[in-house]
């Protein structure tokens, strides 16, 4: 987890930024009554390269996994308050040989309500995070989705 501050305007609040990247809980600063939240879902693993044939051939080529899905929302707040979380994790890559499909990115919530589906190889409608794991190549596997996150911003 980081945090960020900016000074505002005088007379007015400092703005806060903080982006968590582990853990299960958040506490609310005190005299914060609404935060914004950005969610981004765990990343889907590359494709698995497939078998590299020659002459040009493309068949050794794989695809990058799709990202994890954004959402944005404002969270009202209680001061004190401890914010439940969970973070989606990245995607295995598939397998080397065969082109395999990774597998999909996990889930990322805040509060319980509010979530963002991890990537997978349907994909998702809206803004999408680009955090899908690299394809393999020649025969290699695909590379790990990347993890989600939560972006919160808040002032006091």
């Amino acid at each position: 987890m980081s945090v960020s501050s900016a000074n505002a305007p005088a007379g007015s609040k400092t703005r806060y930024v903080e982006t968590l990247t582990s853990g299960t809980s958040w506490t609310v600063p005190a005299s914060v009554e609404y935060v914004n939240a950005t969610l981004i879902g765990g990343g889907q693993g590359g494709t698995g390269g497939g078998s590299y044939s020659g002459l040009g051939s493309l068949v050794g080529q794989s695809n990058t996994g799709n990202g994890g899905q954004v959402i944005t929302t404002t969270v009202t707040t209680t001061p004190g308050d401890s914010i439940a979380y969970a973070i989606g994790t990245g995607g295995a890559g598939g397998a080397g040989g065969n082109v395999a499909i990774g597998s999909a990115g996990g889930t990322t919530t805040f509060t319980g309500a509010t979530s963002a589906t991890g990537g997978d190889s349907i994909g998702r409608a809206g803004i999408s995070a680009s955090n899908g794991g690299a394809g393999g190549f020649n025969n290699g596997a695909g590379s790990t989705g990347g993890a989600g996150q939560i972006i919160l911003e808040y002032w006091k």
